[in-house]
């Protein structure tokens, strides 16, 4: 592009400020979308990439099957799997044992006294092998790792949590330092490593690594399997992975044979490789994991804001060819050609690209404030400068030309013979509105899809939250006692102590100990009955609960009677699922008959029956549920609040205050139960809001698209309108009749995309058990929305138009 061809271009563009602005701002959000979620896309897609021999390491992990063939993963595997690889298997050059264990207070003793104590629910160690760091390649800061881990007593920090528990020392002068857990476990610190410094699916930065005990080795029971536990093995070069789990299979079967034959499902174990664990969704343990699917549809979007940026672009600039079409006809009299104009409006088209890109550069910051819960944790520290750079290039080039190729085309069609007799209207081709009215059809199509799902999803949620659960929720807040916590001698029994002290005082309407009705922690138990000679034997979901826990949470009682308080589980109370699966005919029929369980042939009466209640959301069927007590299973508390909202804040204060009378030193953390459960469909929300924020998004940039269109059209029928006023036509009908066309696209676009959307809608919803029904008016609402949107956006050209002076169109004549 010459400097004459430099000059025109700016000039074009400051004369038609209105529509230069309108392209550059529709071309930015489409740009910082998909900035973002390339952003988003490749970083998770770097997890694990620069780990030395990544495609040779795998993780351990359980696979199985019920009788009714339906397949599941597990990320933990039995304690046995790892001696098994360590002495019995061939193939593998690593093998390395993850064991995550848990404590609750860690002290650094000095000069034979305690300076500091620092308590934490949430302090986790990663016991392991010194294998473990052959495995992954640390920077070490201070310490040796071939000795690291030598003996049980040793301990490796990484930087971060050394700095927490020796904020004035060197990493040097840590090594031999003392750390005392939960006021038995001694340690001396042997190590100081630095974090990863690139993505990986392993460990946090403020880990800490110990030698992983014997008793953790030789210890344990086939059939015992926890999400704590995991292994990984790292295969001999040349080596087929699946030989080395046939070998662990092998064992697996031999000492779990009795199990699988009693309960009739088969287990086995596989071999995830490292390089797809961030995706493996089914075996996220200990680790953020990401769905595919999702990265897939973030694509999707982003493609297709991109593709309506563009689509804007061109009706945008098509829409002022007409007043183009003399300076173009002048150009190629003078001798330009085809080629040429071509590449002056490419270089036009991709001066916009650039203002577009320096806007989004902000927007994107904005949207990455606005828009923060969505983004993964450390997605903007991860940068590659090389694919940033290829992805904006192919970017700016993309756009450059999939928005200047077809207004460039109809330049090079503009008649010079008809530009010198004065036809410009004509020149701009009104047949070529054919492709521009497609586009805006494809573009409300789109936001109509995007509309009817916010609507349907905004619907399916409410319906969620207030659904009756089969229990209350309102005015009540939830406390739990952390595990170390209850797990320690001197606290035995103190929950009753609180609970009492609790109970004593006025205002409060219940006090109850028990596991959350609702809740996604989970625990079964096998349960048989027996109904002549037939053994029905089905698992029941369990729910550990006082006396007080039916009446706290309005649990309605059908037969029986309560459950009686006891040391361990005596008796039980089974809701009406259950009742169904083990073929009662009435509630009062189940009363006095007694399940057993397998393993052990204990029995257990049943002394009531409750309605049915949720125990799982509505996304899953309610399933068999029992209802027992067991004293030294309880160790959450249920607080029902006074009636009055505003004595809420006095009430929750008291329980704090009776909490740190019998649990000094214990961080007192409460939850209202209701926003307990509106967290439990938080990703549900999430959604939502990324489909509503989408929506404004893609209606946004339809209604530029649109308002280019509607600026056309007028221009195109300035004449016409003028003779209409002349003779007689009002305001109102010339409105119409410049509306009448754009309602026809519009409508097209709601009868087309609403079944796109029903179809999307009722894949979404087959997630749901519970869910609502599709009716007709949240088509028609979402088909009432586009319109009413589509009318305000070409409304003020049409008015305009139809108030124009009729002289100043007819003189020219």
């Amino acid at each position: 592009m010459n400097t004459n061809y430099l000059k025109t271009t700016f000039r074009h563009l400051w004369r038609n400020r209105l529509f230069t602005g309108l392209n550059v701002l529709g071309l930015a959000i489409g740009i910082s979308a998909c900035w973002i979620i390339y952003r988003m896309v490749e970083y998770e897609y770097s997890f694990d990439q620069r780990l030395p021999d990544a495609d040779r390491i795998y993780q351990l992990v359980s696979k199985s099957k019920d009788k009714n063939g339906r397949e599941d993963g597990f990320a933990g595997v039995e304690k046995p799997v790892t001696n098994v690889l360590l002495n019995d298997v061939s193939g593998a050059e690593l093998v390395v044992p993850m064991f995550y264990r848990y404590y609750n207070s860690v002290s650094m003793p000095e000069n034979g006294k305690q300076t500091s104590v620092r308590f934490d629910r949430e302090i986790g160690q990663v016991t392991t092998l010194p294998s473990y760091f052959d495995l992954i390649d640390y920077q070490w800061l201070a310490g040796d790792k071939k000795t690291a881990l030598d003996a049980p007593d040793r301990v490796v920090l990484t930087e971060k949590k050394a700095r927490e528990y020796f904020p004035d020392l060197t990493p040097d002068q840590m090594l031999g330092k003392t750390l005392i857990y939960d006021d038995t476990l001694h340690k001396q610190v042997s190590g100081v490593v630095a974090a990863l410094d690139y993505t990986n699916s392993f460990n946090r930065d403020n880990t800490e690594f110990m030698r992983i005990s014997e008793a953790d080795l030789n210890e344990g029971s086939w059939g015992g399997m926890s999400s704590n536990d995991l292994v990984f093995v790292k295969a001999q070069p040349n080596t087929d992975p699946q030989h080395i789990v046939d070998q662990v299979n092998v064992f697996c079967r031999k000492f779990n044979a009795e199990q699988f034959a009693q309960y009739n499902f088969e287990r086995w174990y596989g071999l995830l490789p490292l390089l797809e664990r961030h995706f493996a969704t089914n075996y996220g343990a200990q680790t953020r994991t990401v769905n595919k699917n999702v990265l897939y549809g973030l694509i999707a979007v982003g493609t297709f804001l991109l593709i309506l940026a563009c689509i804007n672009y061109v009706n945008l600039s098509t829409a002022l060819l007409p007043q183009r079409s003399r300076e173009i006809g002048i150009r190629k009299t003078l001798g330009s050609t085809a080629g040429s104009l071509i590449r002056h409006f490419i270089g036009e088209t991709f001066a916009v690209t650039l203002f577009a890109l320096a806007l989004s550069f902000l927007l994107t910051f904005v949207a990455s404030k606005v828009f923060s819960v969505f983004l993964p944790e450390g997605m903007f520290d991860y940068v590659n400068y090389r694919g940033m750079l290829l992805f904006v290039l192919a970017l700016i080039a993309v756009i450059s030309l999939l928005s200047g190729l077809y207004p460039a085309f109809l330049l090079t069609k503009v008649s010079t013979v008809n530009v010198l007799k004065g036809q410009t209207a004509e020149t701009a081709g009104r047949g070529r509105l054919s492709l521009r009215k497609g586009l805006i059809v494809f573009q409300f199509l789109v936001a109509q899809v995007f509309i009817i799902s916010a609507v349907i999803m905004g619907q399916q949620l409410q319906y969620t939250l207030n659904k009756d659960l089969g229990f209350n929720k309102e005015a009540v807040v939830t406390v739990d006692v952390p595990y170390k916590t209850y797990n320690r001698p001197e606290n035995k029994d103190k929950e009753f102590v609180l609970a009492n002290e609790l109970k004593r005082l006025p205002g409060f309407t219940g006090v109850a100990l028990g596991d959350r009705p609702m809740d996604n922690r989970m625990m079964s138990n096998v349960h048989s009955y027996f109904r002549d000679t037939v053994e029905i034997q089905k698992a029941l979901h369990m729910k550990m609960a006082d006396t007080a826990y039916l009446r706290v949470y309005g649990l309605k009682l059908l037969a029986g009677r309560n459950i009686r308080p006891s040391d361990t589980i005596n008796e039980l109370i089974i809701n009406e699922k259950a009742l169904e699966i083990y073929g009662f005919s009435s509630p009062s029929e189940a009363i006095g008959e007694v399940l057993v369980t397998p393993y052990n042939g204990q029995s257990y009466p049943i002394v009531g029956v409750v309605a049915d209640f949720h125990p799982m959301g509505l996304r899953s069927e309610i399933p068999p549920t029992a209802i027992a007590s067991a004293k030294d299973r309880l160790h959450t508390f249920t607080i029902k609040l006074p009636r009055d909202p505003a004595q809420w804040q006095a009430a929750i204060q008291i329980i704090e205050n009776e909490w740190k009378k019998v649990y000094p030193g214990v961080p007192f953390e409460y939850r209202f139960y209701d926003k307990f459960i509106e967290e439990y469909y938080e990703s549900d929300r999430n959604t939502q809001k990324l489909i509503r924020a989408a929506t404004g998004i893609t209606i946004f940039i339809s209604c530029l698209g649109l308002f280019g269109l509607a600026t056309l059209t007028a221009f195109q029928r300035t004449k016409e309108i003028g003779i209409r006023k002349v003779l007689g036509a009002t305001v109102s009908g010339i409105v119409g009749l410049l509306s009448r066309d754009f309602l026809k696209l519009i409508l097209i676009a709601v009868v087309v995309a609403s079944p796109i959307a029903w179809w999307l809608m009722n894949k979404w919803l087959e997630d749901f058990v519970y869910r609502i029904n599709i009716q007709w008016w949240m088509f028609a609402l979402a088909g009432v929305a586009a319109v009413a949107i589509a009318l305000l956006t070409v409304s003020w050209q049409a008015i305009r138009a139809a108030m124009a002076n009729p002289v100043d169109s007819l003189r020219d004549e």
